[in-house]
């Protein structure tokens, strides 16, 4: 579409250069300004994301020349940088802008869902659960799938964090944050043997985050696969570690020097269930009905550094 434009452009300057110069030149030059104001900001949202692997605050400063001609989505992906980088009092500026405005019903959901993240990530669990059950009511997708099934994980409820993580695996089975909560579910329950299910499909998707990694790695280690442990956390070291990594470069120097010196009770960050519910089959037998329907396809960027 872009290109159809700009051919259009181009035959919009000729025919004005067949008429005088003076058209010709006051032609190139209000398309000119046209494009400046139009694709201005996408043109900064793009050389930011390639440049953000390399170097992150220069990434955020081309972000920022564009963000006032920025549109709603552009706005977003501003907001989700900044949250990656640590800048969260920006972040939440521009979420609370975004959520101020007259939004149409399901966009409004996804910015909220988006927030919902933001809370979780700057610890405010409780707000991130609230927000995420009222938005769930309306609004599912993969996403309020892995982050409410984490913040389950995180609240310590044996019979909350299973119902709603196996919901979420029958939704979308091959998204990797899923999975992922799904390994860290029975790394919490201790079944090992169950969590090296969901943690080989995991690790065969080659997932772009630090937390998988370690997460595997912790299993392997608990079934007895220091080899394999090690190679994972060797892997971890490859991922990039930002502000809302949960698994930091102190982690995985910790997690090694239990394995180098065989102290096999290393705990894992999220811990054992504490509470004292009782699980039984009769749990899973009113769960929910998801319905049938293939998840919405996921969108993957070449040059994003985290793939």
């Amino acid at each position: 579409m872009n290109f159809l434009i700009f051919i259009a452009m181009l035959y919009i300057i000729y025919n004005a250069f067949t008429i005088n110069l003076f058209v010709g030149i006051g032609a190139a030059i209000l398309l000119l300004v046209y494009v400046y104001f139009k694709w201005y900001p996408t043109f900064c949202i793009t050389r930011a994301r390639k440049t953000y692997g390399k170097d992150p605050e220069k990434a955020l400063a081309i972000f920022a020349k564009a963000e006032k001609r920025m549109n709603i989505s552009q706005l977003q992906t501003y907001a989700y940088y900044l949250l990656r980088e640590g800048k969260t009092e920006k972040s939440e500026e521009i979420y609370k802008k975004l959520l101020s405005a007259g939004l149409k019903p399901e966009l409004r959901l996804k910015i909220r869902s988006d927030y919902a993240v933001f809370l979780l990530k700057t610890g405010q669990i409780d707000e991130a659960i609230a927000e995420l059950e009222e938005i769930t009511v309306h609004y599912t997708n993969t996403t309020t799938y892995g982050s409410l099934g984490y913040c389950y994980l995180l609240k310590d409820s044996i019979r909350k964090a299973k119902n709603y993580n196996l919901e979420a695996y029958d939704y979308n089975s091959d998204d990797p944050v899923i999975i992922d909560n799904m390994v860290q579910l029975y790394i919490k329950l201790t079944d090992y043997n169950e969590a090296k299910i969901y943690a080989d499909k995991l690790i065969e998707k080659k997932p772009y985050f630090v937390e998988a990694y370690y997460d595997a790695a912790y299993v392997y280690m608990k079934l007895g696969d220091i080899t394999l442990a090690k190679e994972l956390l060797e892997d971890a070291r490859c991922c990039r570690i930002t502000f809302m990594s949960v698994v930091k470069e102190a982690d995985l120097d910790a997690f090694e020097a239990a394995i180098d010196s065989k102290s096999f009770n290393y705990e894992h960050k999220l811990g054992k269930f504490s509470g004292k519910e009782e699980y039984t089959e009769e749990d899973f037998k009113n769960l929910p009905e998801i319905e049938e329907e293939k998840p919405e396809e996921e969108y993957y960027d070449e040059d994003d550094p985290f793939i």
